[in-house]
């Protein structure tokens, strides 16, 4: 029914013919006629530039697999590893790539993706697919228990990825990635602070929004020179007019960020402002350049975190917010343990960087680690710990770096703010994914979880927040559909401590945001959410998604609490390889008192044409 790319990829048997001088292999697949392998094909991963021999591997994908990038049993420090060798930037959070790679690893087809880690490179998308190609066609001894409808969702999906994830064979290479275009509105009174109250829009990398008109107009290359890799993605944002924040509100947000603590800031935290007209402004959505080295990458500039399992949004890191200014080491794909290979794999992402939009202090930076982990083709965990230090009124010293890193006190000489002696706001986190075992390629289980002033979520697990997930990969008589439920929290398990607990800090009382949005999920302080979505694919490139989400903000936090009720549509269509269609629509109706008196609503959307060219502007 479908000739796959890679078909033609060698396996381990005597039917393998491997020539010294060609790249070229011929392939009798061990899987039956559901999928037609032509022989003699130009493998997918032609472009590689070493010849790699049969897999001595056995009848199941082990951690080693997940050392090369089409999925082989290849050692990933082996001079001839090329794609090691090579620069890749990374697929924007954005992108239908990820949703779609999801789905294949929750159908059992791509064993070893590690989510908590995110943005991935080109390169580690490639070796995903690959993957799951190997597994569908039983190569090099991936001989899964895979069902005909599982290879039929397969078929809807795969041909897409490949396409999109094509590189050229050239080392040099300067491409067009991409150019779109997006018109969109808010009718009505619109949530824009989701600090405070919440926000209309959500995971939307913290683009301009309020009531009205807003067009967004942006475009994206990306440039690779042996192990030298540069992205550049820009944007012209027309934004809505701005309300202006009259004395009662500065004085609620005092009332909010400061009162609560006891000692007072040296100013308030959002003073008072008149209303701005529309504008226009020009941004950098992403901007950085770096090196790759054996499976690892040192790149620094405005680049995106994403740091856990789930669609809502991580609680530490999302594109709910601007991306920030930092210096990054990451691994860009799973490393078999060094002492252990067949264990598992690991991944690490250290960062750097500067937090913008802050006033009390102003200019502060952040540092953060995170380890991720993956066990058999069922559990993956991974650990955080990150932090807000410096800014003004705080020392910028390697003794305050080191107090921040290893100190073991919550507080600094003294409570009070603007302390000199102050260690920073550190945090933690926890989140594990499980395909839970015997139905492992039905569902998925997953959560996240944030830590103020503890070691690790785990150690107090009731005195912290938590983000539990579900996904169906696919319905039951529904194979086309699938479904995800999450419900996102502010709120710790043992007690409300209202909205001073988590997300700010006595000394840094703009909290973890960028530019006046939650670097984290959207939730906001001291509030549960819950949402439902369920999606029809009818490719990786064209689907429909129906959602639905409510959001309850504590008493403690809010006079008379609050609540917000969405229900939105998302959908997608690919015309061609190169142009697409997104379009977006929601209600939404918020009862907030202390915000606006009685109950509002509002109807929003906005479309988005796309342009793919992935069209090369030089080469070498």
């Amino acid at each position: 029914m479908l000739a796959l790319p890679g078909a033609g990829l060698a396996q381990q048997s005597s039917s393998a013919e491997i020539s010294g001088s060609s790249k070229d292999f011929a392939l009798t697949p061990p899987v039956s006629g559901f999928f037609h392998a032509p022989t003699g094909t130009q493998s997918y991963i032609a472009s590689a530039r070493y010849t790699a021999p049969p897999s001595t591997a056995t009848n199941d994908v082990t951690s080693a697999d997940a050392g090369s990038r089409d999925g082989r049993v290849i050692d990933p420090d082996a001079n001839d590893n090329y794609e090691d060798r090579i620069g890749s930037t990374n697929v924007p959070m954005d992108s239908w790539i990820y949703p779609a790679l999801e789905r294949l690893s929750s159908m059992g087809l791509i064993p070893f993706q590690s989510v908590a880690i995110r943005p991935w490179t080109r390169q580690e998308c490639r070796r995903q697919v690959q993957q799951a190609k190997d597994i569908l066609l039983g190569i090099h001894g991936h001989y899964y228990d895979v069902s005909d409808s599982i290879k039929l969702e397969a078929e809807n999906l795969i041909p897409e990825l490949d396409s999109a994830l094509q590189e050229p064979n050239e080392s040099s290479e300067a491409v067009l990635e991409s150019g779109y275009a997006r018109e969109g509105t808010i009718a009505g009174p619109a949530l824009t602070d989701g600090f405070h109250f919440g926000q209309t829009w959500r995971n939307d990398y913290g683009r301009p929004l309020g009531r009205g008109n807003s067009t967004i107009a942006g475009f994206s290359v990306r440039a690779v020179h042996g192990h030298f890799f540069f992205f550049d993605r820009q944007e012209l944002q027309q934004a809505p007019t701005t309300p202006a924040i009259t004395a009662a509100d500065s004085a609620l947000f005092y009332s909010l960020d400061d009162t609560p603590f006891g000692v007072i800031s040296n100013a308030p935290p959002i003073p008072v402002s008149p209303a701005l007209p529309a504008y226009v402004r020009q941004r950098p959505l992403e901007l950085y350049a770096g090196a790759a080295f054996g499976g690892f990458a040192l790149s620094f500039g405005k680049q995106e975190l994403f740091w856990g399992p789930t669609t809502m949004g991580p609680l530490s890191f999302s594109s709910n917010a601007e991306p920030t200014y930092n210096l990054q080491l990451v691994a860009t794909r799973p490393h078999p343990f060094p002492i252990f290979p067949t264990l598992g794999t690991y991944r690490f992402d250290l960062v750097f960087g500067k937090l913008s939009g802050h006033h009390s202090p102003a200019r502060p930076y952040f540092n953060g680690e995170k380890a991720d982990f993956t066990f058999g083709r069922t559990f993956e965990m991974s650990f955080t710990r990150w932090s807000i230090l410096w800014g003004v009124g705080h020392p910028m010293t390697l003794g305050s770096l080191k107090t921040n890193l290893f100190s073991e006190n919550s507080t600094g000489c003294g409570f009070g703010y603007g302390d000199r002696c102050d260690p920073g706001d550190r945090k933690s986190g926890f989140d594990f994914r499980l395909h839970v075992p015997g139905l492992r390629n039905y569902v998925t289980l997953y959560a996240d979880s944030y830590a103020d002033d503890e070691p690790s979520p785990i150690d107090a697990p009731r005195r912290v927040v938590w983000h539990p997930g579900i996904y169906l990969p696919r319905l039951p008589y529904l194979p086309h559909m699938d479904f995800r439920f999450e419900a996102a929290s502010s709120e710790e398990l043992s007690q409300d401590e209202g909205g001073t607990r988590d997300f700010i800090n006595n000394q840094y009382r703009d909290g973890n945001t960028n530019k006046g949005f939650l670097l984290g999920n959207a939730v906001g302080r001291d509030a549960r959410a819950l949402e439902g979505r369920t999606g029809y694919w009818f490719s990786a490139r064209t689907r429909v998604e129906a959602g639905y989400r409510q959001t309850k903000t504590g008493t403690q936090y809010l006079s008379g609490g609050g609540t917000t009720t969405d229900g939105f549509l998302n959908a997608s269509y690919a015309f061609n390889r190169e142009w697409s269609l997104q379009v977006f629509t929601q209600y939404e109706r918020f009862l907030i008192p202390a915000y606006m008196p009685g109950s509002q609503h509002n109807t929003s959307g906005w479309f988005q044409i796309t342009w793919d060219p992935s069209r090369s502007i030089f080469s070498h």
